[in-house]
């Protein structure tokens, strides 16, 4: 761009302030976009934000977007990107269309073979450079195919040098399908692909270099692959490299994924021939991680550390299927990998799966930690190293699920789980888990008299007065259960909040309801919100919230009566002392009967006197489920059995009013049965016996 261009440009950008956006051309919305990432590079971020906010809501479209992406420096997206919150937001909405057209325009391949004729036949330099970038910039791995036939044996000379120098020039893009290609049976191809590896010099060939420097046999391709492990000069073993490369790509650092960014394929050497799998993004980090330590286990398959990083990748990618599923989301073949995963996983044995869970809990990772814990409970003999650092961690979820997994082992194995191994046990069981929600509206009236409908429903509530904002809190939130947005805000239309929420699958179960006085309103946003609130009403909202948790806090629940489960089983067996966990238990008895029976019959196999009339309390109440109902009273049967003065007049004369009421025959059975528990003489309790008769 020449210099009266460019000012020219910025001037457009500054006048875009000034006019509406929709008067935005696409010449205006690149010199905007352009000034943004001028002023963040001055440090002006405010201003930067503006210009950045003015090219989203003009709505610009793949093509623009693309052109965007192009034209500025990754580390201008980093910067953007690591700024967070309405920025970040911005950043990553233009990432995203500009990936479904670079996905578009990359696998062309009549595009493709005509850029690769020019840059191998053509005789002007000029052209054949000119092709290269092509292919670089508009097709970078997919290319690669189409190039490699040039790199075998018996083919020109010439060519295959171009070739070869096409697939260096295009650099980082076409390593990973290069490494893939490097088992083809032909040992010409092998050696040039070592050779072209060799001078791009990315770290992710360097493993699977060294690999091919070591076994070998044919001695050119050895000298070969030598040459290129000496440029790229790595300071440890291929085993090491490789176990590298897999937690670089698990945890997404920039060594393997530019500032985080997945691909679309991963690719797979069949039949002598490079093919391109398509793969959803979300999945990518892990299939790639998961394909390091296979090769890592391939250079040493006595290796632990590869074992467990196998175990991990596969237990996140699982992890991440289930979400999409649950999401509404097509994982294709991929979701066909959960038998293999379950297979790979455990015979990973303990000490890898232990050593992938300390992995986690360092690094916090509740979601693959958790499942690891799980894997473990029924294998593992008794408290593992891992176990052990996930009871004492930060994360809630962890902590419990290690609890989990530490009692099951414990009872399993008739050993004392330990006074943490129960203390954790019930606070897991008593967690509370209540409803969030996000109120969006620049009405302040509106918004506060929505939001104390929403607390006086026990519903926590989180206030937002624009749509980026509250774009930016939903990023940042792990889960929310409703949003309650209003039918008109002040910086985006209602149908971008809407869709942008639409497309994180974190949310695809979280309803949305519309704030509106218009009938009509509603209607136009069909099947993706759940209903309006008009004024008063509501009705839409007490349905949405109806609806049982997804997510984290599903996931508590779940704990919950896990924990309550086996802190029963503790109990029957008597093992150790549980009183640690009674305040735990008791605050579950008030759940749901899936979580409140195992926690009534936790209390009946280990709790004393105090815990007894919460057992009363759920046998007394008519609203309770006759199982519960029932579960309450052969409990504080099996309490009263060793603490037969447990229970007051009161409470006496509560379970005896059961005994003698319409309740099912089951619920005034079990009640009986705890009458029949208690500690009286025998005046009292044939005073107690003509009482029920009258």
């Amino acid at each position: 761009m020449t210099g009266l261009r460019r000012t020219l440009g910025l001037c457009f950008a500054l006048a875009a302030f000034e006019s509406p956006i929709w008067a935005l051309r696409f010449d205006e919305l690149q010199d905007t976009f352009r000034l943004a990432v001028e002023q963040l590079q001055r440090g002006h971020k405010d201003e930067a934000l503006r210009a950045l906010q003015k090219v989203i809501a003009s709505s610009p479209d793949q093509k623009a977007a693309y052109e965007m992406w192009k034209s500025t420096d990754y580390r201008d997206w980093r910067d953007m990107l690591v700024e967070g919150g309405e920025m970040e937001l911005a950043a990553r909405r233009l990432i995203d269309l500009a990936g479904a057209e670079r996905k578009a325009l990359r696998n062309d391949k009549d595009a493709i073979v005509a850029s690769v004729s020019k840059a191998i036949t053509s005789e002007d330099p000029i052209e054949r450079r000119l092709a290269i970038r092509t292919l670089s910039a508009d097709h970078g791995e997919y290319a690669v195919p189409y190039l490699l036939p040039y790199l075998a044996d018996g083919g020109d000379e010439d060519k295959r040098v171009l070739a070869m120098h096409g697939l260096a020039q295009m650099s980082t893009d076409v390593v990973v399908p290069l490494v893939e290609a490097l088992q083809t049976k032909n040992p010409v191809m092998r050696r040039n692909i070592a050779h072209v590896l060799g001078n791009i010099g990315d770290a992710r060939s360097t493993g699977a270099l060294q690999s091919l420097a070591e076994t070998e046999t044919d001695p050119v391709v050895k000298q070969a692959a030598a040459a290129a492990v000496a440029k790229l000069a790595p300071t440890k073993s291929a085993l090491e490299n490789l176990l590298k490369s897999g937690d670089d790509y698990y945890l997404r650092r920039d060594t393997a994924l530019r500032f985080g960014e997945a691909g679309d394929v991963v690719w797979d050497w069949k039949d002598d021939h490079l093919v391109a799998v398509e793969i959803p993004r979300q999945l990518y980090s892990s299939e790639m991680s998961k394909r390091q330590y296979y090769a890592a286990l391939a250079a040493d398959p006595q290796s632990t550390p590869a074992l467990a990083g196998l175990a991990r990748a596969y237990v996140e990618m699982q992890n991440k299927i289930d979400a999409m599923v649950a999401a509404g989301q097509d994982p294709k073949e991929w979701k066909n990998t959960a038998g293999q995963a379950l297979t790979a996983v455990n015979a990973a044995g303990a000490d890898a799966l232990d050593l992938a869970l300390k992995w986690s809990t360092e690094r916090i990772d509740a979601s693959t930690g958790g499942a690891l814990c799980r894997v473990l409970a029924p294998l593992a003999k008794g408290p593992t190293p891992g176990l052990t650092a996930a009871l004492k961690s930060s994360d809630g979820a962890l902590r419990s699920e290690a609890a989990v997994a530490l009692g099951s082992i414990a009872a399993r194995m008739r050993t004392n789980p330990g006074a943490e191994v129960v203390a954790a046990l019930g606070e897991a069981a008593g967690r509370e888990v209540i409803k969030v929600a996000v109120v969006i509206s620049d009405d302040v009236a509106r918004s506060e008299s929505a939001a104390l409908k929403l607390e006086k429903m026990n519903v926590y509530v989180n206030r937002s007065n624009s749509g980026a904002r509250a774009l930016g809190m939903l990023r940042r939130a792990p889960h929310v259960d409703l949003v309650l947005v209003a039918d008109a805000l002040p910086d985006m239309t209602t149908a971008q909040v809407v869709d942008e929420i639409r497309a994180d699958e974190r949310f695809a179960n979280t309803a949305i309801v519309l704030m509106t006085n218009d009938d009509a309103a509603a209607a136009n946003f069909g099947d993706r919100i759940q209903g309006a609130m008009k004024g008063e009403d509501t009705a839409a909202v007490e349905a949405a919230l109806s609806k049982e948790m997804t997510g984290d806090r599903a996931l508590a629940e779940d704990l919950a009566t896990r924990s309550s489960a086996v802190l029963a089983q503790l109990g029957a067996l008597g093992m150790g002392d549980l009183s640690a966990a009674q305040a735990g238990l008791v605050n579950a008895v008030g759940r749901a009967d899936k979580t409140a029976i195992p926690a009534m019959q936790a209390i009946g196999a280990s709790g004393g006197p105090a815990e007894a009339a919460a057992l009363v309390a759920a046998l007394t109440d008519e609203k309770r489920s006759d199982e519960a109902r029932t579960a309450a009273g052969r409990s504080l049967s099996n309490l009263l059995g060793r603490h037969g003065n447990a229970l007051d007049a009161a409470a006496l004369e509560k379970v005896q009013s059961v005994v003698s009421s319409a309740a099912s025959m089951g619920v005034r059975e079990a009640a009986a049965q705890a009458i029949g528990s208690i500690s009286m003489d025998g005046k009292a309790r044939a005073d107690l016996l003509r009482k029920l008769r009258g």
